[in-house]
């Protein structure tokens, strides 16, 4: 008996093969016609060659795509889609009853009226010029009026921008350049004056480079977000200024904070970091930095620098330094806290920031570091990429302030002193400080006055850490107007204190500002008295033995 065979594939229709090979030529012919379309077939014939399967799935996939794209029904798409159809009639209507709400929610009565504008009220606004060491000024709508008084709240500390020869440099700046810059620094914004500064700035300071900025306050906001990622770690001091703590809240990174300028605290919390960094052995070296203030917005001492160098290289972190009140004030060139304490700024600290602000007395800040980091702002620092450059001619003073202050240190000697003066008589005042706490430095031109924390529990039922927990507890809860009435009550006081000083003797002094609702760390309400180069020992010294007598007469009476 003959074997039998059996065929090794079913054969397939002749009609089948025909209109499938007839199918097959046409869309051949039509895709050669297409430019680029034998490629296409070359992919194909190549594919179905080497994996079949995977054609075969390719091919389901665009065939059902085609099917579900040509089975939906054809709607409106972007704002028209979900609009509904509405006579002119119905639109009207619409229109006739909607009422938007206000912008800032009415006062329900005169004593809400009183708590929410008083602090508008009680700004001044000086008429005749700039910021001077005597000016003249309006308060509350022009409701008062104030003539020829001594200015002891500024920060316009070494009073160089209001010299002949520096206002000659802002006239011609403004005849060259007019008074704006019209786009940000990389889309032309900036011009010859703002390259210039900025080399001088690296050359006055002792760093590789130097980046402009064009608000100070948004300085450090951007940089810290810049240069940290998730992962990263922040080690910050509890005292930060308002402008440092939105640059932490910013950061991607971990934030820890160490007790206000207690290097134990910071040693014992880098000790514990570097621990846990070991015991988690993480997949990449994160990024770490120390974050401080050189001279303390919010207190006015001075951070350790010797110490935290010390810190920063045993643990191998990085520093960063606000130095926005103490550029041109400590140091006896006015260099700044490195100069203050015998150090070279290029390697004791990686990145300096500062102001044009206030010694200056310009607008603006900046950025101190070695080029490679300076570069990198440039492209990866939203206020630097995408916020307006200054006007010219608020670099070109800030030069000629540098040219000044290299020939001639007179005004920071003159500065210092005053300084000096002005710390130790009211730490000389044995009666004013049983009510009030002398927080800054002898190196400070500010001098912060805060209540003590027994007369503040006594008057106005709180302390600095009731108001904290207080603060927190409303932020958590999204409160958006803050209004805690004891903090409230001492805000009045100490204006009322800055009020009669400034009636009785023609002297004008200022509360701390403070923005409650946004601080997130624990801060109180102070008084806050400047001196400035530009007055005399005799004129500090009197006005502050007015400023005394009135403090304790208003205290004891009140």
């Amino acid at each position: 008996m003959s074997e039998r065979i059996i065929p090794t594939a079913i054969p397939i229709p002749a009609a089948i093969v025909r209109s499938s090979s007839a199918a097959w030529f046409y869309l051949n012919q039509g895709l050669n016609a297409v430019p680029g379309g034998h490629h296409v077939l070359n992919y194909i014939e190549k594919s179905s060659h080497d994996d079949p399967y995977r054609t075969a799935i390719e091919a389901g996939l665009i065939l059902y795509g085609i099917y579900y794209y040509l089975s939906k029904p054809q709607r409106k798409r972007g704002l028209q889609a979900n609009r509904p159809n509405l006579t002119e009639r119905e639109k009207d209507a619409l229109i006739d009853e909607w009422e938007p709400e206000p912008l800032v929610v009415p006062p329900v009565n005169d004593h809400e009226t009183a708590e929410r504008y008083w602090r508008l009220a009680k700004i001044p606004v000086v008429e005749n010029g700039g910021i001077a060491t005597y000016i003249d000024f309006t308060r509350n709508n022009r409701q008062e009026s104030f003539e020829h008084v001594l200015n002891l709240a500024s920060n316009n500390f070494l009073t160089l921008s209001q010299t002949e020869e520096v206002l000659d440099v802002a006239r011609d700046t403004i005849n060259n350049y007019g008074v704006g810059a019209c786009g940000p620094a990389g889309f032309y914004g900036n011009q010859d004056v703002h390259y210039n500064c900025e080399y001088m700035l690296s050359d006055f300071f002792g760093t590789d480079a130097c980046c402009l900025y064009g608000q100070d306050f948004a300085v450090a906001s951007s940089v810290v977000p810049a240069f940290t990622k998730r992962g990263d770690v922040i080690v910050a001091d509890d005292k930060v200024s308002l402008a440092v703590q939105n640059a932490l809240q910013l950061a991607r990174c971990t934030v820890y904070y160490f007790q206000h300028n207690n290097m134990e605290s910071l040693d014992e919390l880098l000790q514990q970091l570097n621990e846990q960094e070991k015991k988690e052995k993480l997949p990449a070296i994160p990024r770490k930095f120390i974050v401080t203030e050189g001279l303390f917005h919010n207190s006015g001492d001075i951070a350790p620098l010797p110490e935290l160098v010390d810190l920063k290289n045993k643990y191998k972190y990085r520093l960063f330094v606000d130095e926005t009140m103490s550029l041109g004030v400590l140091g006896a060139t006015g260099r700044g806290l490195p100069e203050h304490f015998g150090l070279e700024r290029a390697s004791s600290i990686d990145i300096t920031v500062g102001s044009m602000a206030t010694a200056f007395g310009s607008s603006g800040g900046f950025v101190l570091g070695d080029k490679y980091m300076s570069n990198y702002q440039h492209i990866g620092s939203n206020a630097y990429c995408f916020s307006a450059s200054l006007p010219g001619y608020t670099t070109t003073v800030v030069s000629k302030c540098l040219q000044i202050m290299d020939a001639d240190n007179s005004q920071v000697k003159h500065l210092q002193e005053l300084s000096r003066k002005m710390f130790y008589f009211f730490t000389s005042r044995v009666k004013l400080n049983e009510y009030f706490t002398l927080t800054s430095s002898e190196f400070s031109p500010v001098l912060h006055l805060e209540l003590k924390e027994a007369v503040r529990a006594k008057r106005f039922g709180y302390t600095r850490d009731t108001l904290f927990a207080e603060l927190h507890k409303l932020q958590g809860r999204k409160v958006s107007d803050v209004c805690i009435d004891p903090y409230e009550a001492e805000e009045m006081f100490l204006q009322q204190l800055v009020d009669d000083v400034l009636v009785s003797h023609n002297v004008l002094i200022s509360r701390h500002t403070i923005v409650l609702k946004q601080e997130t760390l624990p801060i109180v309400p102070s008084l806050r008295i400047s001196c400035t180069a530009g007055m005399t020992e005799e004129e500090l010294l009197g006005a502050c033995e007015n400023i005394a007598t009135t403090l304790v007469q208003r205290c004891e009476s009140a």
